[in-house]
């Protein structure tokens, strides 16, 4: 069997509609795809780990005042936020099971109970189910589900969910928002609501689960001027106005992190996290695999010297080294190139 028995047609068809390289490019394109996914990785898991984090301890920090005798904002709130929202927002009938025969287990409502009198859930919230599912595999591990674990082992998407208007209580402050809003978001937009917060987090997130299903990481549609959502019948062609876009939504990232801590992004930067996304995300960087001849910076090993060969003979070996001037080093170089390299 040939690569393309485990690869769709359509997977691979757009990169000659749509990036518009040619059908002998394809393959090459779609590995630049792969690498140009695993460079947004970076500022993906750091936008993720802010956020979750940003909302545990504002909630430990700034317990909501109204949320007192309904649901316990300490380290339980994990499983606890979630069940108030569920027994508010689901009717009781809906909510819990009922018995069916006189010998079961049963409250005076006739919802069954279980051995230690509690009310059995015939329906629960989303984020009940998620939070549920992060207890189980915890378990299959052979952890205990602490409350840390839990909250490490939900998905972004969870804490996505935390923004919308459900966690909302502009009158009674029960819930997160907007109490907690200046305190999870200090460094947001002035003027931005949790509902612009929220939009803005739907659009990353949807950008990460293509991410995360092996999509075309640079692929884009215009808006509906109507709905302002995409319009999957009118894509976005060619390889400039494409890694614009993902550029745009990757500095988009990058503030959103700021908005929750400045030193967190500023981290992020001092470590060049973001260095490799910028070189891939551009036209150079899809020629880099797709034909190196149209690179027009270019260096003649054949001119280069000492320097050069030693160069060429580590990243070889796929080792590292440094560039130094005055003995400061200035640059560290490793093996990243989309070719091999015939160090003859």
């Amino acid at each position: 069997m040939i690569y393309s028995d485990y690869i769709s047609k359509s997977r691979l068809d757009i990169y000659e509609k749509h990036l518009k390289v040619q059908p002998t490019q394809v393959i090459a394109a779609y590995h630049w795809n792969k690498a140009l996914s695993g460079a947004m990785l970076p500022a993906f898991q750091c936008l993720e780990v802010t956020l979750r984090n940003a909302i545990n301890l504002a909630i430990l920090s700034h317990p909501p005042k109204g949320s007192k005798g309904l649901w316990t904002p300490n380290n339980n709130w994990i499983t606890d936020l979630p069940r108030y929202i569920g027994n508010s927002k689901i009717k009781p009938i809906e909510r819990y099971k009922r018995a069916t025969l006189t010998k079961h287990r049963q409250d005076t409502h006739g919802y069954l109970l279980d051995q230690y009198g509690n009310k059995i859930l015939a329906r629960k919230v989303k984020e009940e189910n998620l939070v549920q599912q992060a207890k189980e595999l915890i378990s299959k591990e052979g952890k205990k589900p602490t409350p840390d674990r839990i909250i490490s082992g939900l998905t972004f998407g969870f804490w996505v969910h935390l923004l919308t208007s459900i966690y909302e209580d502009t009158h009674g402050y029960r819930l997160l928002w907007p109490n907690l809003t200046p305190i999870v978001f200090p460094n947001a937009p002035m003027g931005y609501e949790r509902s612009t917060i929220h939009d803005a987090f739907v659009r990353i997130k949807t950008l990460r689960n293509r991410l995360s299903h092996h999509e075309a990481i640079w692929k884009f549609h215009y808006d509906d001027p109507y709905t302002g959502k995409p319009n999957y019948k009118t894509p976005i062609y060619g390889a400039h106005a494409s890694c614009n876009l993902l550029r745009k939504h990757y500095d988009d990232i990058l503030d959103m992190i700021g908005w929750i801590n400045l030193d967190r992004k500023n981290t992020f930067l001092k470590y060049s996290a973001n260095l490799r996304f910028y070189a891939l995300c551009s036209v150079n960087g899809l020629n880099s695999y797709i034909d190196p001849d149209k690179i027009s910076t270019r260096v003649n090993i054949s001119r280069g010297g000492r320097g050069i060969r030693k160069l060429l003979k580590v990243l070889s070996r796929n080792d590292f080294m440094r560039l130094t001037k005055s003995n400061e080093t200035i640059l560290t170089i490793g093996a990243d190139n989309s070719m091999k390299i015939d160090n003859t």
